[in-house]
C-alpha cells in the first residue's frame, strides 16, 4: 500500500464518515413525503436503549433512542418543521442503511403494519468465509428456526439467504444477501452464524476473536475504522400506504456506507460486485449542518 493511496483513503474516510462533533451531523433524507420520510441511518447511531462497555470493563446504559455521544437519533433528522417524528422500525447500531420515519403517531402505525405484512427490507452483509458453501445452493434459500430475543427467550424466525460473491483476499470474506421474512431481535446475525458465515466482526453470536483482529489490522494499514459491515440497502412496501406515499407503495434503495465499501473494494470480487449492483456504490449521501 502506497502512502499516497493511504492518505486519499484517510482523507476520504474523515470526509465520509461520522463526524466527531454528533450535533454536526443530520441524517441525509432519500424519500420524503408530507406524513413519512426514509433517511439513511450512518453506523455506529444508536435507534434503542444501548450498553455500551468502557475502557474499565463497566456498562454504561444510555437513555432509549441515544447513541454514545448522547445525541438522540431523531435529533439528527432534518425536519424542523415537524414537531413530532416516530421510529417506524429500528436498526442495530452498527447496521447502517435505510430508516423509515413517520410524522405522526396515525401514519407511524400505518406505515408500520404495511411494512410487517407487505414490506420486504434487502439486506447486504460481508460475513467470515469464502461463502462456497451459500453460493453451492443454487440461489436464495430459507433458514427457519429459533433465534433468542435480547431477553434469551427462543422465538420462532424465519431468513432468505443468498451467498453472492467470496474470495480468500484480503481474507476469507463473501458478501451475502439477506431478507428476513420476521422481524427477530439480531435475526440475520444469528441465521448467519448459524450456518457458519457470522458476520465480520461479530463478537456476541459467533464470535472469532483472531479473524476480527487480523481485519482491524488490515484497516488500521489503510486508515479505516470498521464502522459498519451490514447494510440495510432497501426498503420495499407494495400497497396499504395509501394517503401516505403516491400510489400506496414505497420502494426506497441506500448505497453502503464508505467503510464497507472500503472493505469490498480489497476483495478480488469488488468490480463484479460493483457492477451487478452499481446502486450499492454510489456516494454515501451525507449532509453536515452549516
Amino acid at each position: 500500500m502506497t502512502t499516497g493511496l493511504r492518505g486519499i483513503l484517510q482523507i476520504l474516510s474523515i470526509l465520509l464518515s461520522t463526524p466527531s462533533d454528533p450535533s454536526s451531523l443530520i441524517l441525509p433524507v432519500l424519500f420524503e413525503t408530507d406524513h413519512l420520510a426514509v433517511v439513511a441511518k450512518p453506523p455506529c447511531v444508536a435507534c434503542h436503549r444501548t450498553e455500551i462497555k468502557t475502557t474499565r470493563g463497566r456498562n454504561r446504559v444510555y437513555s432509549s433512542g441515544k447513541d454514545e455521544n448522547g445525541m438522540h437519533i431523531l435529533k439528527r433528522a432534518p425536519f424542523p418543521h415537524h414537531q413530532n417524528i416516530h421510529l417506524v422500525h429500528r436498526l442495530d447500531a452498527v447496521t447502517s442503511g435505510c430508516l423509515l420515519l413517520a410524522f405522526s403517531s396515525v401514519a407511524c402505525r400505518q406505515a408500520s403494519e404495511a411494512l410487517a405484512n407487505r414490506g420486504q427490507k434487502t439486506y447486504y452483509s460481508l460475513c467470515r468465509g469464502h461463502g462456497q458453501g451459500l453460493r453451492d445452493r443454487g440461489g436464495p434459500f430459507i433458514v427457519s428456526g429459533d433465534v433468542k430475543d435480547s431477553k434469551g427467550i427462543k422465538r420462532q424466525a424465519e431468513t432468505e439467504i443468498e451467498g453472492l460473491w467470496g474470495s480468500s483476499k484480503p481474507r476469507r470474506c463473501c458478501l451475502v444477501r439477506s431478507r428476513p421474512r420476521t422481524g427477530r431481535w439480531h435475526q440475520i446475525r444469528q441465521h448467519l452464524g448459524r450456518e457458519n458465515f457470522p458476520i465480520v466482526g461479530e463478537t456476541r453470536h459467533h464470535k472469532d476473536i483472531g479473524e476480527n483482529r487480523a481485519w482491524k489490522e488490515i484497516l488500521d494499514e489503510l486508515g479505516i475504522q470498521q464502522r459498519a459491515v451490514s447494510s440495510l440497502s432497501s426498503t420495499k412496501i407494495d400497497g396499504d400506504l395509501g394517503g401516505l406515499v403516491e400510489n400506496g407503495k414505497l420502494d426506497v434503495k441506500c448505497p453502503l456506507p464508505f467503510d464497507m465499501r472500503t472493505m469490498i473494494s480489497l476483495t478480488d470480487w469488488a468490480k463484479e460486485a460493483q457492477n451487478s449492483l452499481p446502486e450499492l456504490f454510489e456516494t454515501y449521501p451525507t449532509t453536515i449542518k452549516a
